[in-house]
């Protein structure tokens, strides 16, 4: 009896699930919505919005569009696309959790645009076997796959860069605070930061895992401390770098992405790309969704204890 409880509730939770796959793609298929659009979609659109139901497509609906896409992290052009009717269907699934936070993920570094690498430096060596590892493209497939799992289960994560080029530490944290600050004027969720990396040295012994927080005793803190139980537990025979000295495992530093937003922040430098074997780990499709799978912990965690 126990058994089949388990499974009917396991199915149920599937059930729930799924059911979200099919309004998002169904719209994803429909047109795009800009100023001037008219119709059933255009009230869909201003229900989810919780404005002014006309079926017009005005000024109005454009400003609260607009506003939306700067909360999410999106490009502010008004247009309603695949992306921002995707964010709208997740915001209106994760409405019932109004006591969770906005999860702001930061894939540090520039992405690769036709073929080539946006950073300097910031990648592996070449390997005998050819490969080669650039940050930038690895913290987007983490960031991607955290986000993923996030919307599965109606937590708001907010992709702060969504674009391969590289901006700024100054446009990352700049964006991250008018996010924190909309959201503190439209609902007041919480928002907590995240920037993930892979770690570098001059010397491929160098290896390890390890999070980061600013200096001294934070919020931050606990976070820290459950994002690194989280990796020692799935990566038990891998080195976790940490500062014990405080009474926490994290490791401390000024790193401006952390002094510079107004909100609980971390850091995750997720093993060496520069060590052979840590390289491959991060190369790998199943590396890339254990990382994000910790770093996923971390947030239900944080979500069910509401530990800040």
């Amino acid at each position: 009896m126990k058994t089949s409880d388990t499974t009917t509730k396991k199915l149920n939770q599937k059930e729930k699930v799924n059911s979200v796959k099919p309004i998002i793609e169904e719209k994803n298929k429909k047109m795009l919505l800009k100023k001037g659009s008219k119709g059933d979609d255009v009230k869909e659109l201003q229900k989810l919005l919780n404005i002014t139901v006309d079926g017009d497509f005005g000024p109005a609906t454009e400003l609260a569009v607009m506003k939306f896409q700067g909360q999410q992290g999106l490009k502010t052009d008004g247009i309603v696309g695949p992306k921002t009717w995707a964010k709208i269907q997740n915001r209106n699934n994760s409405k019932e959790n109004t006591n969770g936070y906005v999860w702001i993920l930061d894939n540090g570094h520039g992405g690769i645009i036709d073929g080539v690498y946006q950073t300097s430096g910031k990648r592996s060596p070449k390997w005998e076997d050819g490969t080669q590892l650039f940050e930038g493209e690895f913290n987007r497939a983490v960031v991607k796959r955290i986000i993923k799992l996030c919307e599965e289960e109606g937590i708001e994560c907010i992709n702060l860069v969504d674009t391969e080029k590289d901006l700024s530490l100054r446009w990352r944290t700049d964006k991250a605070n008018d996010i924190y600050r909309e959201r503190q004027q439209s609902d007041g969720k919480k928002c907590i930061y995240v920037s993930v990396h892979a770690n570098g040295f001059n010397k491929e012994s160098a290896h390890g895992w390890s999070v980061y927080t600013t200096v001294g005793e934070t919020k931050s803190d606990k976070i820290a401390q459950i994002l690194h139980e989280k990796a020692k537990a799935e990566f038990p025979t891998h080195k976790m770098r940490m500062d014990n000295r405080d009474g926490d495992a994290d490791k401390e530093s000024n790193f401006w992405v952390l002094r510079k937003v107004v909100m609980p922040s971390i850091l995750s430098e997720n093993f060496f790309m520069t060590n052979r074997e840590e390289s491959k780990l991060l190369l790998s499709e199943e590396g890339r969704d254990r990382i994000a799978k910790i770093h996923f912990q971390m947030i239900k965690e944080v979500e069910k204890t509401k530990i800040i």
